[in-house]
């Protein structure tokens, strides 16, 4: 399944640490049902004024709709997980849809935060995939990528060659 990338950043002073999607994303989603709002309301606006409408007025008001659905999906289909540092505590957001699985607990209940890298010629010839993991103990959660990089690398290089600036992320976050 495709997913949308998460990077993690400190709020409010550092108390909080959120993981989430690229604010450029969010602001695309927003453009998207911006649009819909827009050419919904223009068609409606105009007929209720009695000015002239576009050619099409229900295929504006149709594509709106659609445009706007689709930014609610995409917003509702997002995951995040939310580190209350002073509280001690996380908030998992996860799953796609309109009903996604919300999950709360403590910080002791995580295990680890674990870097790993694979091999990923798919995006770039010699490309590495770095993945920050994290894991709960006793596998109450399904494992949660947090953030990950790819870079390329030179041929008969070490995989881990160019994961240092993923783990002085991830010695941040832990």
């Amino acid at each position: 399944m495709l997913e949308t990338p998460l990077y993690g950043k400190f709020q409010r002073e550092g108390r909080r640490l959120v993981f989430g999607p690229p604010s450029i994303y969010q602001s695309l989603i927003k453009a998207v049902g911006g649009t819909g709002a827009l050419m919904a309301a223009y068609v409606l606006y105009s007929t209720a004024l009695g000015e002239p409408t576009p050619v099409y007025p229900m295929w504006w008001v149709l594509i709106g709709a659609l445009l706007l659905g689709a930014a609610g999906l995409a917003a509702a289909s997002l995951q995040s997980i939310t580190f209350d540092l002073k509280e001690r505590m996380y908030l998992r957001r996860q799953g796609p849809g309109l009903f996604p699985r919300i999950s709360r607990g403590p910080i002791s209940a995580l295990d680890a935060l674990v870097a790993i890298s694979e091999p990923n010629s798919r995006l770039m010839s010699g490309g590495v995939t770095y993945h920050l993991v994290l894991y709960w103990k006793g596998q109450r959660e399904p494992l949660m990528v947090l953030q990950q990089d790819t870079r390329q690398l030179v041929m008969g290089q070490p995989l881990n060659i160019g994961a240092a600036q993923l783990l002085e992320r991830g010695a941040q976050f832990a």
